[in-house]
């Protein structure tokens, strides 16, 4: 776990996050998203039989499959801002002024995002041309997603004594020099 997602969960990072990270973010959660479903439609085999396996899912599978998702969702944006792709690609949600996002901001997050994906995708390739780099869930649910910094930017910063404000000048400043240093690697 980040060191900013669990123990700082305050911390206001303003450095939004590109679109490279926020697509690692959902294909790593697609990923778990799918083996949870595997794993619900595993434990429903011995409650039906082989001809119902192979007709289509019925509307209260289905409703269990979305709840689970929404469940998974839900849970980690409001305990820490991050799901686990998101912790992984070094991304969290947050309102504006740094703190948690709500229920409700929550709810609208995963309802814009449904949306977005049923446009194939159009709601988060809407950050490539929005001058806030924003996707329609950031929109709907009036929040945004920001860089991370790694556990070793932090300790660094916190034995500097930086603040939030200076943090983020500071991850900014370092961030040209990272992407560069990863351009070389690949």
């Amino acid at each position: 776990m980040f060191k900013s997602g669990r123990q700082l969960p305050h911390q206001q990072w303003t450095q939004p996050a590109g679109f490279m990270r926020r697509f690692g973010a959902i294909l790593y959660d697609f990923l778990l998203i799918v083996a949870m479903w595997i794993v619900v439609g595993l434990m429903r085999l011995p409650f039906v039989d082989a001809d119902a396996m192979t007709d289509r899912a019925g509307p209260g599978f289905q409703s269990v499959l979305f709840l689970l998702t929404f469940s998974f969702f839900t849970f980690f944006w409001l305990r820490t801002g991050q799901t686990l792709g998101m912790q992984a690609w070094r991304i969290r949600i947050q309102n504006v002024d740094g703190r948690s996002i709500g229920p409700m901001q929550a709810l609208m997050r995963f309802l814009a995002g449904g949306a977005s994906i049923l446009c194939g995708g159009l709601g988060h390739l809407w950050m490539l041309f929005s001058k806030q780099k924003t996707t329609w869930p950031d929109q709907f649910s009036d929040s945004v997603v920001v860089f991370v910094p790694s556990d070793k930017q932090i300790a660094q910063m916190e034995a500097e004594g930086l603040t939030a404000s200076a943090a983020h000048a500071n991850t900014a400043q370092t961030a040209p020099k990272a992407k560069k240093k990863q351009r070389r690697t690949h």
